[in-house]
């Protein structure tokens, strides 16, 4: 049985600000399993602290900048990482769940639990800033990331053809680089790589 969604805090273009209150559960917290009986409607279904997040769909812009990454990173990934996409990670038990834009992961990691990844396994996480959601990215999966533990933190800013480099120290992202397009930048983990944001974020 689907659960319907109740009237939620969208902007006028369809996306949610981190000033909006988050969508509560009609019975309470949100979980995991809820996600399975939400509407097929084109949005992306997250949780924070069992409440519901929700995205519109990505834009052509966010999807070439993704799609370009990953075959960045895909060609000089070892056989035995993955990159890869559409796959979503347990932060919080079972109600925070973030969905990265990439992440790396072991290749035997796949089959680790059945519904989603588990953040030991994730080596970096990848996310594509979007008009709408810069803050939740900045921010909040700043947040939730680091407190999972998951290593390395990528951010793209397709507009200002960006890289910013996070690595966790203490269950906190310290900045290591920001990358500017046109600059090649090298790397040994989450393993050796040279990427320059000018190859992944067009003008």
């Amino acid at each position: 049985m689907d659960i319907e969604v109740p009237g939620s805090p969208i902007t006028q273009d369809g996306a949610m600000t981190m000033t909006d209150p988050t969508i509560r559960h009609p019975d309470g917290w949100w979980t995991i399993d809820d996600l399975d009986r939400l509407p097929d409607d084109g949005m992306r279904y997250e949780l924070v602290d069992g409440s519901l997040l929700m995205s519109p769909a990505p834009t052509p812009r966010h999807a070439e900048t993704v799609f370009l990454l990953r075959e960045a990173l895909a060609a000089q990934a070892p056989h035995t990482l993955a990159v890869s996409n559409d796959a979503g990670i347990a932060v919080g038990g079972e109600h925070t769940y973030f969905v990265p834009d990439l992440f790396v992961i072991p290749r035997d990691s796949f089959r680790a639990h059945p519904r989603y990844l588990l953040p030991r396994h994730v080596r970096l996480a990848v996310e594509v800033l979007s008009e709408h959601n810069r803050g939740r990215d900045l921010v909040l999966k700043r947040h939730y990331y680091a407190a999972a533990g998951i290593a390395r933190y990528w951010i793209v800013d397709p507009f200002e053809r960006t890289l910013t480099v996070l690595t966790l120290a203490n269950r906190e992202y310290v900045e290591e680089t920001t990358v500017k397009a046109g600059t090649p930048w090298r790397a040994e983990m989450p393993f050796p790589l040279t990427l320059d944001p000018a190859d992944v974020c067009p003008q």
